[in-house]
């Protein structure tokens, strides 16, 4: 019987981080299914999903907080199940000047209209002609019975206007 488990890590960026990681999932029998991977400043983090055998469990999470050692730090914990209410998808796409409070703002109005995130990406950036910084971000969310579309349509006008934000909700 296996099981899917969340693997988290962070550490100081440098090569063969990833080959570590994957090389102890592989030594316990288990298989790398997703993940999401970043630099960030100059630490290197992430997320990832395994399956894994239920007799590796025990074994799996022992190695892996052993990378303390060489300066990984990483948790395991169990992946849940699969979400099955959901309807379809959407992606909301933003970006202007750099201020503090958009994704509180922009989560808020998620959430607000019943909406999930499903995913979050975000950058901040130098703007071409002014020099600004610039924000950008890119969301993917999920829409569910409860999910109201015109809400959020209205609220994201509103954040736009107020932020001076550029914002588009675009259906996957």
């Amino acid at each position: 019987m296996t099981t899917r488990v969340l693997i988290s890590f962070f550490c100081d960026d440098r090569p063969g981080v990833v080959e570590q990681l994957s090389g102890l999932i592989s030594e316990h029998d288990g298989n790398w299914l997703d993940s999401q991977l970043s630099r960030l400043g100059g630490r290197f983090a992430g997320v990832l999903q395994a399956q894994i055998p239920n007799s590796q469990h025990a074994a799996l999470s022992e190695a892996l907080s052993e990378l303390e050692s060489v300066g990984i730090t990483t948790s395991l914990t169990d992946a849940g199940d699969p979400v099955s209410d959901i309807l379809s998808t959407q992606r909301v796409t933003l970006l202007g000047p750099d201020r503090p409070g958009i994704v509180r703002e922009l989560t808020r109005a998620l959430r607000s209209a019943g909406f999930n995130v499903r995913s979050l990406e975000t950058a901040v950036e130098t703007a071409p002609m002014s020099g600004e910084p610039l924000f950008r971000a890119e969301a993917r969310i999920e829409l569910d019975n409860n999910s109201r579309l015109d809400e959020l349509e209205w609220k994201l006008d509103a954040m736009a206007e107020a932020m001076t934000l550029e914002i588009d909700l675009i259906a996957d």
